[in-house]
This record gives C-alpha cells, sequence and structure tokens, in this order.
C-alpha cells in the first residue's frame, strides 16, 4: 500500500497525492514550482520522505533537491572529530541515500544533492523558499506521526507548503 504525506501549509491542513543527473544548483534554485526540497538526516524518518518526494517529483517532472544540513562543532564540547568530520558525514548520508533512491520505481529526471552548512530548520526554510514543496520525515518515537524540532520549526516558517511523511507501522 502506497504511503501519503500529510501537507500542511498556513491555509490547509489535508492529504497529499502521490504523484542521475545533477543541474547546475543554481538553475534548479531560480526555476520557480520546479523543485521539490526534500531534507534528509540519515534517519530511517528522512529516508522514507525521500523515497516520496521522489516518486513525486518524478510524477510532477520536477528537479528533487536533496538537502543534508551540517553544523560545525560546539566550541564548549570537546571532540575528537576531524576538522571537516560534520561535513563528510553529510556528504555520506547524501551519497547512501542516493544510492538507495534505485528502489524508486520511476526516478526524477533530475537530482540536486547538497550538503548545506547551518541549522537544519534555517537551511531547508531558506532552500525551500521557490520550491514548489519542502518534505521532512517524521522522527517522533513514541507519536510517529508527530515531527520532530527541525519539521516544527521548518512549518512555523516556511512560505513552501511542508509534507510531513510518516513512516510506515514497523
Amino acid at each position: 500500500m502506497e504511503s501519503l504525506g500529510t501537507r500542511f501549509d498556513r491555509e490547509t491542513t489535508g492529504v497529499a497525492p502521490r504523484r542521475s543527473v545533477v543541474p547546475t544548483e543554481e538553475g534548479a534554485k531560480n526555476r520557480p514550482e520546479g523543485r521539490i526540497v526534500v531534507g534528509l538526516d540519515g534517519s530511517y524518518g528522512s529516508a522514507v520522505a525521500l523515497r516520496w518526494a521522489a516518486r513525486e517529483a518524478a510524477e510532477l517532472g520536477v528537479v528533487l533537491d536533496v538537502v543534508a544540513a551540517w553544523t560545525d562543532a560546539d566550541p564548549e564540547r570537546p571532540t575528537l572529530d576531524r576538522p571537516d568530520a560534520r561535513l563528510s558525514v553529510a556528504r555520506e548520508r547524501l551519497e547512501h541515500a542516493l544510492a538507495n533512491l534505485v528502489r524508486v520505481p520511476i526516478p526524477p529526471e533530475r537530482i540536486v544533492a547538497t550538503p548545506l552548512h547551518g541549522a537544519a530548520g534555517e537551511v531547508l526554510v531558506a532552500r525551500a523558499r521557490d520550491a514548489r514543496l519542502l518534505v521532512l520525515g517524521t522522527s517522533g518515537i513514541e507519536c510517529p506521526t508527530i515531527p520532530g524540532p527541525t519539521g516544527l520549526y521548518c512549518l512555523r516558517h516556511s512560505a513552501t507548503p511542508v509534507v510531513f511523511v510518516p513512516a510506515p507501522d514497523a
């Protein structure tokens, strides 16, 4: 059975219908309504959201814009990380996720995958400014259909409709 994402925007709450190549980043960013942005954090929920967003992008014929946000290590906390460790983790998440997109029966024609520096919510809202949708997974353990802190930030601050894709029951 196909899962449906829950679509939230400022005026309606309802259900969103279900619906590689790397173009230049500027070309994808400047085409309004020509992108679906999906946030990737390495969780199972974000992997489910990525698959949903890939199917939607393929059906609509738009660019799938996959974003993995990363931040610098907290200077107040000691760490054994090498200086570029967090960027490397973001890149690895993207590579792993894109490799798993082969499971999507009809992948999108164009995919942009970008590790972006900054707080996840802020990065995603900024990246999705002119996109058709911003797609996120849910992260709640006790209630897996409730968005986590990043999702709530995006819901409050994004002018772009936000779709939360709940993970199927385990």
